[in-house]
Parts: structure tokens; sequence; C-alpha cells
């Protein structure tokens, strides 16, 4: 008798391609929100200061860039079919997480280069100066920020439930759906 997986002809893991850039996006992710948690706590005159802001927006494009090229490829290849042994219900949350993670990391470094942007502040990949995307606008205030803030917030617990949804499949449910991307 064949699997599910061997009767669609469906791959059993994630494209190769696609598990490099989903863990060198969580490489980058864990970077970010370990850079941005201690920039904004430093004092404005903290010498180290400038150093993490451009370290930061260089990794949220350097995201960007490893999220246009992981959506290109998961347009391309086949994936695998779900994993057997989930409800529908399971399903139809894990759809939902998983638009709302694309969605977030599309929009958070978006969000990001709107902030920079708007109060006159370049936007640099490791020192190459990129097109400004937004207008400068005078008077605008931090809310733009608070914004990016918060979404990464949301990003963050997210990427949180994503974790704990592995774990829960693996060691609750005996259903090892992380080894379909490794």
């Amino acid at each position: 008798m064949t699997s599910q997986t061997e009767s669609l002809n469906l791959p059993e893991k994630y494209p190769l391609a696609l598990r490099i850039l989903h863990w060198s996006m969580a490489v980058c992710f864990l970077g970010l929100f370990v850079i941005g948690f201690i920039m904004v706590d430093l004092d404005k005159e903290d010498t180290l200061r400038p150093t993490l802001f451009a370290l930061h927006k260089s990794f949220g494009v350097l995201t960007i860039i490893l999220l246009a090229l992981r959506i290109s490829v998961r347009l391309r290849e086949a994936l695998p079919a779900p994993q057997i042994g989930l409800s529908e219900q399971e399903l139809h949350y894990a759809a939902l997480a998983h638009k709302a993670l694309y969605g977030l990391m599309i929009i958070v470094p978006l969000a990001g280069w709107a902030h920079s942007n708007f109060h006159g502040r370049d936007v640099k990949f490791f020192g190459i100066p990129l097109p400004k995307l937004f207008p400068t606008l005078d008077g605008i205030g931090n809310w733009t920020g608070d914004i990016h803030g918060y979404l990464a917030y949301g990003l963050l617990a997210l990427v949180s439930l994503h974790i704990a949804g592995v774990i829960k499949h693996r060691f609750v449910d005996h259903n090892d759906v992380l080894r379909r991307m490794l």
C-alpha cells in the first residue's frame, strides 16, 4: 500500500531551496529581534547605536530579499501534501497562521523602511544606499516607529506560536512535522 504522498507523487519534504530560505530567514529574524531590543534601549549618545540601527536595517532588507526568493520558489516547486494525521481544524489554523506569517514578514520590514524614510533617514544594505521608497514627512512623530514595533511583536508572537505548534505536534501528538523542514 502506498502512502498518500507517494500516490499524489508529492515530495515528503519541502524543497531544499525552501528549507535553506526558511532557516536563513529564521536566523535573520532572530538577529533582528535581538538587535531591535538592544538598539532602542541604548542612549542616543551611545556610539554603538548607529551601528546597530544600520545592521538592523540591512538585515531587514535581507529578509525582504530572502522572502521574495522564498515566495518565488514556493510558487514554482511542488510542496509536500498536508501532514497525515492532522485534523481539518489544525490544517485550517495552520493555513491561517502561515498567511499571517507571510503577511507580517512583508509588512514589518516595509513599515521599518517607511519609518526611516518618513523621518528623512536613508536605508542602506550593508553600506549600499537603497532607493527612498517613502517621502519625508515633517512633524510626523514616532507613531510610525511604534507601528513597526507593534507589528514586530505580532510577528514574534506568531513565530512563537509556530514553534509551539511544532513542539506540540512532536511531543504531544507524536507527529513529527519538523522533519519536513529539515
